[in-house]
């Protein structure tokens, strides 16, 4: 619920607060890498809807969409059975919670269309005839770089 602006929509805001830091390196308040605490929680809760055009909200965006990454890419085990003497046992884990580096979002956005260009370039979008047919075996580069393959069914 968190990442209301999809990674293109993001690097905008990205870039503006990418922009701050290189004019201002020493700038500590917007808290890019840190510290997760309090204050950094209160910017991700209180974030407006809109872009005030400022660098804070632009920030708070950017931290919005981390946070939702970090949320999408964790996994969470769930292990249960019965061991004596009680009947039911069961436990939790959620594992993976780093926080996505803020630099990590031109490389998403680079990984997003990489994925839509093959998905485009293999699957019906394009017209008959100017569709290349889908490679038997994919390159070691799309393998390392994409983490989605779409083939046509």
């Amino acid at each position: 619920m968190l990442d209301m602006l999809d990674i293109e929509g993001l690097f905008p805001l990205y870039r503006r607060v990418e922009q701050h830091l290189q004019d201002f390196p020493k700038e500590s308040r917007l808290q890019v890498d840190g510290p997760y605490n309090e204050a950094f929680l209160e910017k991700v809760q209180k974030c407006r809807v809109e872009d005030d055009g400022s660098v804070e909200s632009a920030v708070a965006k950017v931290h919005q969409y981390r946070v939702a990454m970090t949320a999408k890419d964790c996994s969470i085990m769930i292990l249960s059975g019965m061991q004596p003497p009680s009947p039911f046992t069961s436990s939790v884990s959620i594992l993976d919670l780093d926080p996505k580096p803020f630099d990590s979002i031109p490389r998403q956005l680079r990984l997003d269309q990489k994925i839509v260009s093959y998905y485009l370039r293999t699957s019906g979008a394009l017209p008959k005839g100017s569709r290349p047919q889908p490679p038997s075996i994919i390159s070691a580069a799309d393998r390392e770089e994409c983490t989605l393959l779409f083939h046509p069914m």
